[in-house]
């Protein structure tokens, strides 16, 4: 190689792999680690139909009686589970893909400010802590990290909040992908529990929040979940009625809202 075509080797920009197709491209700064091809596959969900669960198209489930009844305010997801998310997420779970957890954590933050605007009608909104949907042992053992947790703590670093590990999984309830919402129902019967030995201390930070806020008054202490797929919303209904019973903890109303990476 003359010196020429050295020169112009070492100055020209360095082209990384995607982390989605493996192929050779100028990664982009929005979505990091993502080509601008694959970027432009994602099906992003900016104007939901269902205004409780997020969905874009119409939603049966929230049209059920006992929906009324669900614990968390509503959901918003970032994406539509598509073929592509599904592929994405797979990866991502089983088969290592770990790194996707930082464009998954953008996608989300893109998510948590519509929901901000969204709630923000009656004055401004947001969040006061972030926390998310356990793993059992048995699921931490086999893939090494819980999926939630790691983009839940990204995003909460990203939005200067706190990350706080509220919940713990009781049992394995195995893939619930698989289940009808009847067996998802009796599957979670008793799954989740509150962490043993919170210290209400712990909360005392948002005494301090609460009285600038809301002076003389009572205030709600309002916590982000995070998951990465919702489908009919049973986890996240038995999660928030698990995380409502904080209010006995720290003598506050607790407000839930769930925010996941995909909706089906």
């Amino acid at each position: 190689m003359n010196i020429g075509a050295l020169l112009r080797t070492l100055l020209m920009p360095t082209r990384e792999h995607c982390l989605a197709c493996g192929r050779p491209a100028k990664l982009g700064i929005v979505l990091p680690l993502l080509c601008e091809r694959c970027a432009d596959r994602i099906p992003w969900i900016v104007e939901p139909r269902c205004l409780i669960c997020g969905r874009a198209q119409g939603c049966p489930d929230c049209r059920r009686p006992e929906a009324g009844a669900r614990a968390f305010s509503i959901n918003r997801s970032a994406v539509l589970y598509d073929a592509t998310m599904r592929e994405w997420i797979s990866a991502y779970k089983y088969g290592g893909a770990e790194r996707f957890a930082e464009p998954f954590s953008i996608m989300l933050e893109q998510a948590y400010r519509r929901m901000c605007r969204e709630l923000s009608a009656a004055g401004a909104w947001q969040a006061d802590l972030v926390t998310w949907v356990p793993v059992s042992a048995e699921r931490l053992e086999e893939r090494g990290f819980n999926q939630a947790e790691l983009v839940a703590r990204r995003l909460a670093k990203r939005l200067k909040l706190p990350a706080c590990d509220l919940l713990t999984r009781n049992v394995h309830t195995g893939k619930q992908s698989f289940k009808s919402r009847a067996e998802r129902l009796r599957n979670l019967d008793d799954a989740f529990s509150l962490l043993p030995n919170l210290d209400p201390g712990d909360f005392k930070q948002w005494e301090a929040i609460g009285s600038v806020k809301h002076p003389g008054g009572s205030f709600p202490i309002k916590v982000l979940l995070v998951d990465d797929i919702y489908t009919t919303g049973t986890t996240a209904a038995v999660c928030a009625s698990v995380l409502k019973s904080l209010e006995s903890v720290i003598d506050r109303p607790v407000l839930v809202y769930s925010l996941t990476l995909a909706r089906s």
